[in-house]
């Protein structure tokens, strides 16, 4: 199979529903229902994601399921553990856990990137039938994960106080000072107009310096 979707699923079990157990305990219990209760050979589902977040695989990716007719040959099918009641307008979040989601979120970015299956091409099981499974529209979730992703993806933009360019501008200014202040205490009048006029200008120059580094702070550089 060459998959060009991917449907999500899920159990259609309660929160703790084997929560005693491993998640490949869960999976392979999946796979006894799908054996014994519909004569399949195994699991109909290419990955079960537990509510602590872990994924095992059930079929191979590349291999034809059996959990959405008409689907089988071109979708990978992934099932949450949970779901039990839920309604197809339903949140995510009230019927599975931060973890969980976010597992299923790196799979299907994994699955895309490893077959080219595009965003509009990752959908729920209520998406192609008359059920409620997952519990939540499949497009609306991922297209607001994708929205907090990119969101997060920004780093917080330093202060210009904080900039290391400028503090060091800075601090270049304050020594400079400093050591004018010193050298002058010792020294004539007359000479200490002339210092305090190259003073003036190493001033002036320190302070266009610090002009340009903070010119450079606003395009970017830290």
């Amino acid at each position: 199979m060459n998959p060009t979707h991917i449907i999500v699923h899920c159990s259609a079990t309660q929160p703790n529903w084997m929560a005693d157990k491993t998640a490949v305990q869960q999976m392979k219990e999946i796979d006894k229902w799908h054996r014994e209760d519909r004569g399949w050979r195994m699991i109909g589902y290419h990955a079960v994601i537990s509510r602590n977040g872990e994924v095992v695989q059930g079929r191979e990716y590349s291999e034809t399921g059996a959990h959405a007719k008409g689907w089988n040959n071109k979708a990978i099918g992934i099932c949450l553990v949970g779901g039990f009641g839920s309604d197809a307008e339903d949140r995510a979040l009230e019927h599975y856990t931060p973890v969980q989601l976010a597992a299923l979120y790196d799979l299907i970015k994994k699955l895309q990137v490893q077959y080219g299956i595009k965003n509009d091409n990752v959908i729920g099981h209520n998406r192609i039938s008359s059920k409620a499974c997952p519990g939540f529209r499949v497009q609306r979730w991922l297209a607001g994960m994708t929205l907090s992703e990119a969101t997060a993806s920004k780093p917080e933009r330093t202060k210009a106080t904080q900039s290391k360019t400028v503090k060091a501008s800075a601090a270049t200014l304050a020594a400079s000072a400093g050591s004018a202040t010193a050298a002058l205490s010792g020294l004539g009048e007359i000479t200490q107009y002339i210092i305090l006029g190259f003073a003036g200008i190493s001033v002036l120059f320190c302070i266009f310096i610090m002009r340009e580094r903070i010119k450079a702070w606003a395009e970017g550089w830290r």
